[in-house]
């Protein structure tokens, strides 16, 4: 399921980024410190889906701010764009809403606009 070696990269990229002790609980962090020592390779089920919470934790801590912000403000954006879109007529707008080049588009265009402009 796991190897140590993989385990190990994930740990020191969160530490080497500095979420290592924002992301995780002391718990947490304690728990897979002990899998990497302790297991060449984790076979356990219970482990493996302790370890994949723990590891979701460290990719959703590890995202860039521009990643976060296409996540809630882009893709919002994009939906409500794409159903204007449709409703005036234009038969093709539907796929907008999933294209993540137009929801990384709208997003470059909310962080580079200058503050005051839009309500």
């Amino acid at each position: 399921m796991f190897s140590r070696k993989f385990l190990r990269r994930w740990w020191n990229k969160a530490l080497r980024r500095r979420v290592l002790f924002k992301a995780l609980t002391e718990e947490d962090r304690r728990y897979l410190w002990l899998t990497m020592k302790a297991f060449d390779e984790i076979r356990s089920e219970e482990v493996g889906t302790i370890i994949v919470k723990i590891l979701a934790k460290l990719k959703d801590a590890l995202k860039s701010p521009f990643a976060r912000r296409m996540e809630t403000y882009g893709i919002e954006k994009a939906r409500s764009i794409s159903k204007w879109a449709v409703e005036w007529g234009h038969r093709t707008a539907g796929e907008w809403a999933n294209d993540i080049r137009f929801v990384r588009y709208l997003t470059a265009l909310d962080l580079n606009a200058p503050s005051g402009w839009g309500i």
